[in-house]
């Protein structure tokens, strides 16, 4: 079966490696190379692009994860203007099998192969066995997905969580959101969960508390409330993780992921000491009648640097022995 491609690729950058076998669980990758999705005209010049730097290596299969939809056959990425026919690039490159999944889809295909190495427990719980688990990842935007156990499978199940409505759980909640409605019209929970989301939550605390808004950037937000150099950005902080554990409480509930909550996403380990002593637990496990269903099931942090990577080969892999 190996060597085989794994891409993933997003609005800006093609990344791809090359697998060639397992190691402890986790698949050993080689040839990582990073291409600017702007510098080529399709895929299939991406992707020729980088096979031409494996000196002669020939793949036999292949997954790309893709941010975009994946309509059966057919693939068309959303920030990018490339299209393309699973079925014509197999031909075109001689793979045996050419697979492409939705890029968070990846990213939940590779959560069961993490283990302990490589999660941070943000709320103390005992996973069940074999059973849904759910991802979410702050960054740019807010992606979301489950992670299904089903006939001894593990089947990634993406879906648009990222754009529901986001919920108080204070007064001093419902007054930031009312303010977020004001200027964005709907407020989803990406409005706040996430890069871009902390600027709108410093945004709508200032309005809120009557304060004049700095123009700061997302990492500005973060270093000033670590610092404890902004009180506003200590608050603002502060709130991000009661959303977030709010937010990882509801997923767990909704995808009944007894099985765990695990985040991913490039802005989370900048300030995971911070979400660990803040109310995170708390607001997971607040749910009403159904707080004793949520309150043994842990989130962790996923610290992985490959975890789409290994997603792909690991649902590539499932999909050559089915």
């Amino acid at each position: 079966m190996f060597p085989y491609v794994v891409a993933d690729i997003g609005g800006t950058n093609a990344r791809f490696a090359l697998v060639t076998g397992k190691d402890a669980g986790l698949y050993a990758l080689e040839h990582i190379h990073i291409l600017k999705g702007k510098d080529y005209a399709s895929f299939q010049d991406a992707l020729s692009a980088y096979l031409d730097k494996l000196d002669g290596i020939k793949p036999t299969a292949m997954c790309a994860a893709v941010a975009g939809p994946v309509v059966g056959d057919q693939v068309q990425m959303t920030n990018l203007s490339w299209g393309f026919s699973c079925a014509a690039v197999a031909e075109q490159f001689g793979f045996k099998a050419f697979v492409a999944m939705n890029d968070f889809a990846a990213v939940a295909a590779g959560i069961p192969l993490m283990g302990g190495d490589h999660l941070i427990t943000f709320k103390d719980g005992t996973p069940q066995d074999n059973t849904n688990k759910a991802v979410f990842g702050p960054g740019t935007g807010l992606g979301v997905a489950g992670v299904i156990r089903h006939n001894g499978l593990w089947l990634p199940n993406p879906c648009e969580g990222g754009h529901i409505n986001i919920a108080p759980t204070s007064a001093f909640e419902a007054d930031i959101i009312k303010a977020a409605i004001g200027h964005h019209g709907h407020a989803s929970a990406e409005t706040f969960i996430s890069g871009p989301g902390l600027v709108n939550l410093y945004n709508a605390i200032c309005e809120v508390e009557g304060s004049s808004a700095a123009k700061y950037e997302p990492s500005d937000i973060t270093t000033k409330a670590l610092d404890g150099s902004d009180a506003t950005c200590v608050t603002t902080l502060n709130t991000f993780c009661s959303f977030l554990g709010s937010f990882a409480g509801n997923l767990a509930l909704t995808y009944g992921a007894t099985g765990g909550i695990y985040l991913a996403g490039g802005i989370l380990p900048r300030f995971s000491d911070f979400v660990i002593k803040s109310d995170f637990s708390a607001k997971f496990a607040h749910k009403g009648p159904m707080s004793s269903y949520v309150e043994n099931i842990p989130a962790y942090l996923v610290t992985h640097n490959e975890l789409a990577f290994n997603g792909a080969a690991a649902w590539l892999e499932q999909q050559l022995t089915q």
